[in-house]
């Protein structure tokens, strides 16, 4: 089934914007559910792996959203770090109220209307990394999240070694390399006052909707009893560890070809994202 792809800038409430692409099927005539689809760290919406899965999970009968977050550095230039002083202000809180506000934009308007999305307030979320902590965190407070999906989530929010810590009390601010562009990146104090303030697995026991933790085997950056544990703190989850591949499931940047491993994800995700397919659609 042919693809469409529908990108808008959705506002924030103090007048940043982040990019948003809407994936659906161009042969779509009953209201699509709708997938939000957050990123990691040092990631963004055009990252490898990204367009080519929600293309593919559109084609199953469903509207797939992926899209910036509003402090993570990418600026006019899609795919590139280039507002380096929004990402070292970023935090979680921020994040999780990001895809809160792609909710909102998704579920009226014109844009909603013209792709044809259910407008019912009801959204399943999908996060990858770091991605995956927005959706649980967001999940635990906003009855509009009715499914979610951690690919590689962090169960630990504090990511930042001893070294890196004792840089930020001289410096109130530690040094990130991206291995990507060889860009020195800035975290600001603010991150890890926030992050300090978040208690992940307290808001993971208070996710009572479906939820599906996917996690690679040989995962060099988040190890797998992350996820294990995850899995332990939600009720009822259910927990896919997929073997022999690592954090982003083979895929690189810019995307390359499909993986065994990332043919799997896509298989899990395409049986547990409702469709209009399953519903009596298309």
């Amino acid at each position: 089934m042919s693809v469409a792809k529908h990108s808008a800038q959705v506002p924030c409430p103090d007048g940043l914007s982040m990019g948003l692409d809407l994936y659906r099927p161009e042969a779509a005539g009953d209201p699509l559910p709708v997938t939000v689809v957050c990123h990691g760290f040092k990631g963004f919406k055009d990252w490898g792996m990204f367009p080519p899965l929600a293309e593919r999970l559109a084609a199953g009968g469903r509207a797939i959203a992926v899209f910036d977050y509003s402090h993570n550095g990418i600026g006019d230039e899609p795919g590139e770090i280039t507002r380096l002083d929004l990402f070292g202000q970023q935090t979680m809180t921020r994040h999780v109220a990001d895809l809160g506000t792609i909710m909102d934009f998704l579920d009226q308007g014109e844009f909603a209307e013209s792709c044809g999305l259910q407008c019912n307030r009801h959204f399943n979320v999908v996060g990858h990394s770091m991605g995956g902590a927005v959706a649980v965190l967001r999940a635990s407070e906003d009855g509009r999240v009715v499914q979610v999906t951690t690919l590689n989530a962090v169960a630990e929010l504090q990511r930042t070694g001893p070294e890196g810590m004792a840089e930020l009390e001289r410096n109130g601010r530690v040094l990130i390399k991206n291995t990507r562009t060889g860009q020195e990146l800035s975290l600001e104090q603010s991150w890890f006052d926030d992050v300090a303030d978040l208690d992940l697995e307290e808001s993971a026991t208070q996710v009572f909707v479906p939820a599906l933790i996917i996690h690679a085997a040989d995962d060099e950056s988040v190890p797998a009893p992350e996820g294990e544990e995850i899995n332990g703190w939600i009720a009822g989850s259910r927990l896919v560890k997929i073997p022999d591949t690592g954090h982003t499931f083979g895929a690189v940047h810019p995307f390359v070809s499909w993986t065994p491993a990332l043919e799997q994800v896509a298989t899990e995700l395409d049986a547990f994202l409702p469709s209009v397919a399953r519903l009596g659609g298309i």
